[in-house]
């Protein structure tokens, strides 16, 4: 080997090493059929990084689809709640940040304060046996 190959080598494999810490997961919830889904994505961006990065992607195809920014969390927990007002609307709770996710025009708005009585509970997107899984009520 070249002193040049092994050089690039040492790069790439420094480089998947600082990477393999990072957790990156998704996890699927569907609502009525393969179609009509909310889906939490999270992602460590780094493995020294406190939080997970998470996004919501609210889907209802063919008609829109959209990947939707959510507040950090901090990890391991990232714990997240859906509950339906009526279908096409949920209440999305991740600690004390709470969201209005919409599969209609596919939107996720935040929510200024708690609702004063949440939707019925459908479930919590949460880790479980080390991956994230929507665990239904």
């Amino acid at each position: 080997m070249t002193r040049g190959t092994i050089i690039k080598l040492a790069a790439v494999l420094a480089a998947g090493a600082l990477l393999s810490g990072c957790e990156n997961d998704a996890a699927s919830f569907m609502l009525d059929g393969k179609d009509h889904a909310l889906t939490l994505l999270r992602e460590q961006p780094y493995f020294w990084s406190d939080n997970a990065n998470l996004e919501l992607v609210v889907a209802r195809l063919p008609d829109c689809q959209r990947r939707l920014p959510m507040k950090p969390a901090p990890l391991p927990q990232a714990q997240v709640s859906i509950y339906e007002v009526v279908p096409t609307q949920y209440q999305v709770q991740q600690g004390k940040n709470w969201y209005l996710a919409e599969t209609q025009g596919c939107t996720l708005q935040t929510l200024s304060a708690p609702p004063e009585t949440p939707g019925k509970l459908l479930g919590t997107f949460d880790r479980k046996d080390g991956k994230l899984r929507f665990l239904a009520k």
